[in-house]
């Protein structure tokens, strides 16, 4: 039964690179799963182009069938997702052209994809047959085994060579935005480890804020509600309630802009590895020219002599824009406000079971805690609901 749905599951692969349909493959071990086209199969595995959410290509993955529980090709989803990558072709936003690879039909794609990362040196994400995850370089390569230098963009002491089989990959990402740009930044992967400098308490927060505002640097802010989820960026305003962040993502990207409560923030690190590797890839992006996409603005400025809550909410009901709304119990909307009055924001947003439609809710501004906004898919959100693209 194992062997026929793995041939079911080759054969329809097959048939969608011979029709250029755009798929979702279904992973077997993981909630992951990647949206793009079929560039080639051979008997063991298929490498397929992948594309964000908000329609940019995002490198390759090669995917061993026997990862592989399901390929959808004609879905509501992937409609939409046609419909997000055309937009952004239109836009012309950047990273919208699939990464491509060089392959022939005499040796196995798992060879090629580990023989092109060795030569040129390209980072890799693997993961093995047994979950375990390797995010490093291609250090050996023989017939049968290789040897991963692997690094953890967070802490530079966890460097390890790792040795394995080819038959233990399960499956590897490549060329991605991202690796693209840790293949450049070997420098501070493998440097010695920054010491992480933290500040926590309300007095020292509040002061390290004021001397970031003034002085450009760049720091990680976590918050107390979902701390995984921290941010990194410049200090554009901050006052005695709330801060507003120019935020950049993990690409070294400008992000758009986040606001917090102050007394939602757990801490702050002000040096640490991982701040000095996205230092280090804004710096790639403002010397290629790719630090912002063209629909974003970076240069706004912030008065922190208002209400910042308030002042944010209603420059967006006078300009009609998406916000993405926090509330203290950690729940979020990614909507339009279209009312502001008496201590309240009523707005309208997307149901996330049916983004078709849109459903109406009344928050207190005292029970927000986040807004982000100016950020990509809130401004492609706006324009799809507009009808602008």
């Amino acid at each position: 039964m194992e062997n026929y749905q793995t041939e079911e599951i080759r054969q329809t692969l097959q048939t969608a690179r011979r029709n250029h349909t755009l798929v979702n493959v279904l992973q077997n071990s993981s909630s992951i799963f990647y949206t793009g086209t079929v560039v080639a199969t051979d008997q063991v595995g298929v490498i397929i182009t992948t594309y964000t959410e908000t329609g940019l290509a995002n490198g390759l993955v090669y995917l061993t069938y026997q990862d592989i529980f399901d390929v959808d090709f004609e879905s509501d989803d992937l409609l939409r997702m046609e419909m997000r990558i055309r937009s952004a072709q239109q836009l012309h936003l950047l990273g919208t052209t699939p990464s491509t690879i060089n392959l022939n039909d005499r040796v196995d794609l798992l060879t090629q994809v580990l023989g092109n990362a060795y030569v040129y040196q390209q980072a890799l994400l693997l993961i093995k047959q047994d979950g375990q995850m390797l995010e490093g370089f291609v250090k050996q390569l023989t017939t049968d085994h290789l040897v991963v230098t692997s690094f953890d963009k967070f802490d530079n002491r966890r460097v390890h060579e790792v040795e394995l089989t080819k038959a233990e990959v399960r499956s590897v990402e490549f060329l991605g935005a991202e690796l693209q740009l840790l293949s450049q930044s070997k420098t501070q992967l493998f440097a010695p480890h920054q010491a992480t400098v933290e500040v926590t308490g309300a007095l020292p927060i509040f002061a390290s804020l004021h001397r970031a505002a003034e002085t450009g640097q760049r720091l990680i802010m976590v918050p107390k509600v979902n701390p995984d989820l921290f941010f990194i960026g410049q200090v554009k305003a901050v006052n005695a309630e709330a801060l507003i962040m120019s935020v950049v993502d993990m690409n070294g990207q400008f992000g758009g802009y986040e606001l917090i409560r102050l007394g939602e923030i757990q801490r702050l690190q002000l040096k640490c590895d991982y701040l000095r590797l996205i230092n280090h890839l804004v710096s790639l992006n403002l010397a290629h020219g790719t630090y912002r996409q063209p629909l974003l603005n970076d240069d706004r400025s912030f008065d922190r002599s208002v209400d910042l809550v308030y002042t944010t909410l209603r420059q967006a009901v006078y300009f009609r824009r998406f916000v993405r709304f926090k509330t203290q119990k950690g729940k979020t909307y990614l909507g339009i406000p279209y009312q502001l009055q008496g201590g309240k924001v009523t707005f309208r947003y997307l149901d996330r079971d049916d983004p078709t439609r849109t459903k109406r809710k009344t928050l207190e501004l005292s029970k927000i805690d986040e807004l982000a906004f100016g950020y990509l898919d809130a401004e492609l959100t706006q324009r799809r609901i507009r009808g602008e693209h």
